[in-house]
């Protein structure tokens, strides 16, 4: 069977001679790749263009995050194979030759590799399973030492995206990848999941290997959990029965939640239950056929989770601030501990002492002299205390300045990323609002 290698590509110039070398290297027949660069700005397409004439390129104008980018490629591919592979892989010979020979099987709906590390010696993915009721993603043998354990194999829930093969049937029956789980994470749950509710199964590989460096498209931290924690809670809408999800998942959820914060989630979760608000009746009608009484009973509920995670996210900031404020105390030196010559020499100070000095002629300098003695043995430890009580008001507020400035650039980050998606939003919204409105309607012919 002809394969369609798709080659999903955002700012990954450093990593294409890599994979794009041990690709091309394959000794599989009949194949072709095709990269799609997502709207690089490190001259990747270019790069592509000019030292790769036997790859397919296409270029998008805008970021259509990695779902979007590799449908993209799957409807260019001419394969009865299609796979999808990340940028920062480097494939092994004979992988290709691997993936589809698993696929012979009318069966097996997709497929998946065994994933290593940079190292080529510890697993990152040998198939993967979710944790219920709560939606987590796991990889078996994740940081385990390959010694062949995972050298069967074996049906698995789902296989990550940064590698997979499914056949060109299958996605006629089950559709394309989800891009509402833009910009990337669980789409590849997603649709392993559908797959299998189709009557195939998903089967991971080992006989298909590569190494991974991972999450080289997406760096920033704040970015990374509110892309995992948004998909977390579309698959969950979209995998998990409403009854369920209220009984299993809220439950779980709220245990869940102060761990959660204390870590990085903090800003995801309230963000994402708002975003789950809005697309929860689209989802549930769509995939459950849920009428308004269960879909409200559901936003409700992402509602109640909403205003959970400001509580808890609230007894973080006063425990941050408890901790500010003694550290900051803890600057300040007693009076005790100032004496002369202990002058801070970190920056300079704000406040400085006195130079006396005379224009009285001829006594001058003995005038000023006796001055400054006198100020020595009078005043001088309580302008010692000052200065030293102003260094560290303003160390305090250097350090201030420095965390709210790295806040400000997450929260830009944070911010662009939304805004590429309130359009998919606002599409959803519309639909619930024709749903109320056709509901209406039914309840009375007669209204306009």
């Amino acid at each position: 069977m002809k394969a369609s290698v798709i080659v999903p590509v955002w700012n990954g110039r450093e990593y294409l001679s890599a994979c794009l070398d041990a690709l091309l290297a394959q000794d599989y027949p009949d194949s072709e790749v095709i990269v799609v660069d997502d709207a690089s700005t490190d001259g990747s397409a270019d790069f592509v263009a000019e030292n790769y004439p036997r790859v397919r390129l296409i270029r998008s104008e805008h970021n259509l995050g990695f779902a979007g980018a590799c449908n993209v490629g799957i409807e260019a591919g001419q394969g009865e194979v299609l796979v999808l592979l990340n940028q920062d892989t480097r494939v092994c010979p004979g992988w290709l030759q691997a993936l589809v020979g698993a696929l012979q099987e009318f069966r097996t709906g997709v497929v998946g590799c065994k994933i290593l590390y940079p190292d080529g010696k510890t697993i990152q993915h040998a198939g993967g399973w979710i944790e219920w009721p709560l939606g987590l993603a796991h990889h078996h043998g994740q940081g385990e030492q390959d010694a062949g354990q995972w050298d069967v194999p074996q049906p698995v829930e789902y296989v990550t995206g940064a590698a997979m093969a499914f056949r060109r049937d299958v996605l006629v029956r089950v559709g394309l990848l989800d891009e509402g789980f833009w910009p990337g994470y669980f789409e590849d749950a997603d649709f392993c999941f559908r797959v299998r509710e189709a009557g195939y199964e998903v089967w991971y590989t080992p006989g298909a290997v590569l190494t991974h460096e991972e999450t080289t498209s997406l760096t920033d931290p704040t970015v990374i959990s509110h892309a995992y924690q948004r998909g977390r809670l579309r698959f969950l809408l979209k995998h998990m029965p409403p009854h369920r999800f209220l009984t299993e998942f809220v439950p779980a959820e709220e245990e869940y939640q102060p761990p959660a914060i204390r870590g990085q989630e903090s800003t995801s979760l309230r963000m994402v239950y708002l975003e789950s608000m809005l697309a929860a009746a689209y989802l549930l009608g769509l995939r459950w056929q849920a009428n308004e009484r269960m879909s409200n009973r559901v936003v409700m509920a992402l509602q109640w989770l909403r205003q959970q995670a400001w509580e808890e996210d609230w007894k973080k900031t006063e425990e941050l601030a408890a901790g500010a404020v003694a550290s900051f105390v803890s600057f300040i030196p007693s009076a005790e501990d100032s004496a002369p010559g202990t002058l801070s020499q970190v920056g300079t100070p704000s406040l400085i002492e006195f130079e006396f000095r005379s224009t009285v002629p001829i006594v001058g300098p003995l005038i000023a002299r006796f001055r400054s003695l006198w100020h020595n043995v009078a005043a001088r430890w309580a302008v010692h205390y000052l200065i030293q009580q102003q260094e560290a008001i303003n160390r305090q507020q250097e350090a201030i300045s420095r965390q709210q400035e790295a806040i400000n650039r997450q929260q830009d980050i944070y911010f662009r990323s939304l805004e590429q998606r309130f359009t998919t939003l606002a599409a959803e919204s519309g639909f619930l609002a024709q749903e109320i409105a056709r509901l209406a309607l039914q309840s009375d012919p007669g209204r306009k």
